[in-house]
């Protein structure tokens, strides 16, 4: 019988000031009860909103059957307005507001996550103003990183577990992509772990990136409730914490400390 999961939020974590993180996001699946047009959404958020004036317009393709005298059909599609991108001048902050869902993004370099949380609160407030959803269908907390793999390093010096080739094929890995998906036992929550080599870049310099991407979400609903909320939010976070420190090596905990 599998020992019972349980979550240590008292748990403290290395300080990482070379954080490999290249974006950190806060998604929220919820749908609008209170139309939004597109108008008058976009003069109120640059009213709520003005350290994001950059704004661009989203669309979804929408396709759907046509029939033709002859009896044939004919497929068409348009372009429906599906919400704004806000971005700040410095481009580290970036903003997705949809009638459908709410993205709050932290591009590099990762500041901490209180600082985080806090800026993603205040876009999420806004969107429980405008929008009125009367539910949360999916929470996600992700964190995507990347790590340089210079002078042909094996991506094995910085994850503790990868892959190895086929049984009596001695060849060196090009690139590669994993996904493994888990089940947090008693908590409702699954984990999304994907590991993907790119290619070596045009300069030989650069070599080859891995790239490693941690994605909590939930698998139920939870009502509007701030408390739950925030308490969701952490608990996301440390299992994304306890995930990432347990896939990585001694080595690449050094170089993100800064002790090298």
């Amino acid at each position: 019988m599998a020992s019972k999961f349980v979550m240590g939020l008292d748990e403290t974590f290395p300080t990482l000031d070379f954080a490999p993180s290249i974006e950190a996001v806060i998604h929220w699946q919820a749908s609008a009860t209170k139309p939004l047009r597109q108008d008058e959404l976009s003069a109120q958020l640059s009213e709520r909103l003005p350290e994001y004036p950059t704004r661009q317009t989203q669309y979804a393709a929408e396709f759907s059957a046509l029939s033709r005298v002859d009896g044939s059909s004919q497929i068409a599609h348009r372009n429906q307005w599906n919400g704004f991108r806000l971005q700040t001048i410095d481009g580290r902050y970036v903003v997705q507001f949809a009638p459908a869902n709410v993205v709050f993004s932290r591009l590099e370099p990762y500041e901490g996550w209180r600082e985080f949380q806090r800026k993603a609160m205040e876009v999420w407030d806004i969107f429980l103003e405008l929008a009125k959803p009367t539910e949360i269908g999916r929470l996600g907390v992700r964190f995507i990183n990347r790590i340089s793999l210079i002078d042909n390093e094996s991506p094995a010096e910085y994850l503790q577990k990868v892959q190895p080739p086929p049984s009596g094929i001695d060849l060196p890995t090009e690139s590669f992509f994993y996904q493994d998906t888990y089940q947090v036992p008693g908590y409702p929550y699954r984990i999304n772990w994907g590991r993907t080599v790119q290619p070596q870049q045009p300069d030989p310099q650069q070599g080859k990136t891995l790239l490693v991407d941690i994605d909590v979400f939930t698998v139920k609903s939870l009502s509007i409730d701030r408390e739950l909320l925030i308490k969701r939010l952490t608990e996301m976070r440390w299992l994304k914490n306890k995930f990432f420190f347990s896939c990585i090596t001694d080595k690449a905990l050094e170089q993100f400390r800064g002790k090298h």
